[in-house]
């Protein structure tokens, strides 16, 4: 005889209640009928798997091991049922997936605008939050997947992190009338010493080196400021605040190329400060949906979009870095 699906659900069920009378009801079936497939899974594999008495059904510790084995398996059968059930029904559902500010406006709002206008009986949702708030919202399920800096994944057991394949450039702005524009070669150091804002919790690897930077200024005897002096997850707040204060920022070029041709901020320097690596962050164990399968394609889409962008913004700075050192120093 073959092991059934059913049989395996009663045995479950049975575990769970610890009662025959009690896993029958969940199950809405009789009670020999329950009692009649346990005695047929107990024949099939030539041992008891319960101790029953007047109080109940308590396993045996053979039974605990068929029970942990009957979970894995029940659990295989439901993810393939939804699977099968979301290809039949990808014109409707719901797709919840999250970012830091940057992901969000570059990636994920990209990839909406398309994925809602392919399949509009769909509804999403889009979360900016922190990473680590990302993370807590994966694990309660409460989103399909998140757009993450993968550095501050390494050691999360119970994620998945498919690594996209560009890695992005950072650069320091400022407004255009900053005491610093301008110059092609700004420093680290000159750039903390003056307010820094950011537009979300900063990542270990991208906060450490501010630190130590921070550190060298420190040792030199020069003031340093809180760093950074604000965290503001509204990107338009941020910008808001660079328009009127001396405060200094550092974002991705494709975040700002409308600003930077009419000319609301500037680049200081050409070089990028650091890269932020980006990867689409899942939770190992548990199938994301047809729907949220098929938004990830358009993700991944709005990050070939995003690179190419970067590099023509990147090239084109270093390009006007070149022309205003070549007048400066006279040579053609």
């Amino acid at each position: 005889m073959a092991l059934e699906i059913n049989q395996l659900r009663h045995l479950l069920a049975l575990a769970q209640h610890g009662s025959f009378v009690r896993a029958a009801k969940s199950l809405h079936m009789s009670q020999p009928a329950l009692s009649r497939s346990i005695q047929a899974l107990e024949q099939h594999l030539g041992t008891p798997l319960f101790l029953r008495s007047a109080s109940g059904a308590v396993p045996t510790d053979l039974g605990r091991l068929y029970i942990e084995r009957a979970r894995d398996v029940v659990r295989l059968a439901d993810e393939l049922d939804r699977d099968l059930q979301d290809r039949r029904t990808i014109q409707s559902g719901h797709v919840a997936a999250g970012g830091g500010p940057f992901p969000v406006e570059l990636l994920l709002a990209r990839a909406a605008e398309r994925f809602i206008q392919q399949y509009p009986s769909i509804s999403m949702q889009i979360v900016s939050r922190n990473w680590d708030d990302l993370l807590r919202l994966l694990r309660s399920r409460d989103l399909d997947f998140f757009v993450g800096e993968v550095s501050t994944l390494a050691h999360e057991p119970d994620v998945v992190v498919e690594h996209l394949a560009e890695k992005h450039p950072l650069f320091f702005i400022a407004r255009s009338g900053h005491p610093l524009a301008g110059r092609n070669d700004v420093s680290a150091a000159e750039v903390f010493a003056w307010p820094f804002l950011t537009p979300s919790r900063l990542p270990p690897r991208i906060y450490e080196p501010m630190l130590a930077v921070q550190r060298q200024v420190a040792r030199s005897g020069a003031t340093t400021r809180p760093l950074p002096i604000l965290e503001c997850s509204s990107l338009a707040t941020l910008q808001r605040l660079l328009d009127v204060t001396d405060s200094l920022s550092a974002v991705p070029l494709p975040l700002i190329a409308g600003d930077l041709q009419r000319k609301r901020y500037v680049v200081l320097g050409t070089e990028p400060w650091l890269y932020l690596h980006y990867g689409l962050v899942s939770l190992k164990g548990r199938p994301i949906t047809q729907a949220a399968t098929r938004f990830q394609e358009y993700v991944r889409e709005a990050e070939q979009e995003f690179s190419a962008e970067d590099r023509r913004l990147v090239a084109e700075l270093r390009k006007r870095g070149t022309r205003r050192q070549a007048k400066r120093t006279g040579t053609r």
